[in-house]
């Protein structure tokens, strides 16, 4: 049995924060409904149950729905694959998404040391 990507060490700069919400994947030719399991300020790991033709390097736009306000739309590229799981390296963010990303990711943050 493999571990799941959550549980995979950490390679990366900016820590993960758990956080769920649905999401749209997009691609130069699909739409994919997918539901986000945790977010750092450079990516994502976003859950896709349905089958896809995804592959590490393809071109993506993850459009994160937000209880309040305006989604937050990450442009970057699919990093991996594991299972139904989907590693998403984002670059490229205007200044306006950098900034309400590091609020969510603050709040996000805080909710997690009141546990």
């Amino acid at each position: 049995m493999t571990d799941s990507p959550q549980d995979q060490p950490e390679r990366r700069d900016s820590p993960r924060v758990p956080y769920r919400a649905y999401a749209t994947l997009t691609t130069t030719s699909h739409h994919y409904p997918v539901h986000i399991v945790d977010l750092s300020f450079n990516g994502a790991l976003a859950a896709l149950i349905e089958p896809h033709g995804l592959i590490a390097g393809d071109e993506v736009t993850l459009n994160i729905d937000l209880e309040e306000g305006a989604p937050i739309k990450m442009t970057g590229t699919l990093a991996h694959q594991e299972q139904h799981y989907l590693g998403v390296e984002c670059h490229s963010n205007s200044p306006e998404t950098q900034s309400r990303l590091r609020e969510l990711l603050k709040e996000q943050n805080e909710e997690i040391s009141k546990r």
